[in-house]
């Protein structure tokens, strides 16, 4: 019995110790974040910051992977992601973007919700956006629903850098309603002293998260690494620790 679960075990602990030497495995990542997306994902004094890059930082040590995290605008994150440079955390998986990159476990669950003027009428769902301007941020995608709808013309879609630029944008009245995953939305609305915006209760759409590497970046087995050391923190606490330090970290 110990026979054959020698061979199982050993495999493990060389995925989970970053042993060096695995043939054609890059050295460790680089990973590009939101620079603008609290507390979720930002740039800090000290460079990326936020939900993401902690848990990200977090799960590559635990795995044995070097990893180097930067804030960059989202449009610049999703180029070099392309270009295969550097992998991306916190994005959303789509149709299209699984042909070309692949993807981690979910790192977290997003909801993303409709801000709007507390006296205009709620938003609930999809099809209460068809023929209204709606703010989004530049590069993310809102699931393929939405992206269909958008491509259709079903809506229009004005994209923006930040949260706080498309509610200044709804307060100046150029748009009916601004979607946003609800924590940053929150923050946002706090921050800029909003009370004039109410969120909608129900979420358009949640979409995990996750992160994505270019598939010729020849980094499936640093992906594998990265999800057995984001499973073990999930069942030994470790993850909903990090959840609850950043989310309430602002």
């Amino acid at each position: 019995m110990r026979q054959k679960l020698f061979p199982t075990m050993l495999a493990l602990w060389l995925a989970l110790a970053g042993v060096p030497g695995l043939a054609g495995e890059p050295p460790g990542l680089i990973v590009d974040f939101d620079a603008s997306n609290p507390p979720l994902m930002y740039a800090g004094q000290q460079g990326a910051a936020g939900l993401y890059p902690a848990l990200v930082a977090k799960v590559c040590e635990r795995a044995g992977i070097a990893v180097t995290l930067r804030a960059a605008s989202w449009r610049l994150a999703l180029q070099e992601l392309g270009g295969g440079s550097a992998a991306a955390g916190g994005i959303i998986k789509t149709a299209s973007r699984e042909k070309l990159f692949d993807f981690s476990q979910p790192l977290f669950y997003e909801r993303v919700v409709m801000a709007s003027p507390a006296k205009a009428p709620r938003y609930r769902k999809l099809e209460d956006l068809y023929g209204k301007r709606v703010g989004v941020m530049a590069g993310w995608s809102y699931g393929d629903a939405f992206d269909l709808a958008r491509k259709q013309g079903r809506l229009t879609a004005f994209d923006g850098d930040s949260d706080e630029q498309n509610l200044r944008q709804l307060r100046l009245g150029r748009l009916d309603v601004v979607l946003g995953i609800r924590e940053p939305l929150q923050l946002a609305l706090r921050d800029g002293g909003y009370r004039d915006v109410a969120l909608s209760q129900e979420a358009l759409v949640t979409n995990p998260s996750y992160l994505a590497i270019n598939k010729h970046a020849q980094q499936e087995a640093l992906l594998t690494r990265f999800n057995l050391a984001l499973e073990a923190m999930r069942r030994d606490g470790s993850y909903d620790s990090v959840l609850q330090r950043e989310l309430s970290r602002r």
